[in-house]
């Protein structure tokens, strides 16, 4: 059993730079992920637990003195626990166990709907791109990978097809589709 303390230890690590915490986001992908995996035994449960801690750290674990830093504070928790739970952080871009998969297809899910979309928006208006370029960048991103578990390809077309709803409403919206056509009033 993981020391419930280690969520408390990491939350001031999950902060941005700009001092917004991605704790809600971790936890988000933590119950989606829940309800993608069920691990098969207690040993594949803990490294499944730990990743989902972890994941949101990125490369965290391989910066010098962090591993040791959460085995003294945590002695339930081994050197071997968090070297295993980084070599699955770095290969969640091409997930190969079925806890990867579950993460990485969370991680998928969760930036793939209308909620990830306004993060999208968001973070375009920092990096010089308009509305139009953000939309269709979405309406083309809407591919499933082959590792994605067959529990969460449904779940992941949903939130693509709730995306592109909304994309269409935008687009409809700019070339200014939905305006409302009127017999002009007479003087």
């Amino acid at each position: 059993m993981l020391p419930a303390m280690l969520e408390d230890f990491l939350q001031p690590l999950y902060q941005d730079v700009d001092g917004v915490s991605r704790f809600p986001d971790a936890q988000r992908v933590a119950l989606i992920a829940r309800a993608i995996h069920t691990p098969r035994s207690e040993e594949e449960r803990r490294h499944f637990e730990l990743l989902l801690l972890f994941h949101p750290l990125g490369k965290w674990l391989e910066k010098v003195g962090n591993v040791s830093r959460v085995t003294l504070t945590f002695p339930d928790v081994s050197d071997a626990d968090l070297r295993g739970v980084a070599q699955s952080i770095r290969r969640l871009e091409g997930p190969v166990t079925p806890a990867e998969r579950a993460v990485a297809a969370a991680i998928l899910i969760d930036n793939s709907g209308v909620r990830g979309l306004g993060q999208r928006f968001a973070a375009a208006r920092r990096e010089g791109q308009s509305i139009t370029d953000v939309v269709r960048e979405a309406v083309a991103d809407a591919w499933i990978p082959e590792w994605v578990p067959e529990a969460a390809r449904e779940w992941l077309g949903r939130r693509y097809e709730s995306r592109r709803r909304f994309c269409a409403a935008v687009l409809e919206e700019l070339a200014l589709g939905d305006q409302v056509r009127t017999t002009p009033a007479r003087v």
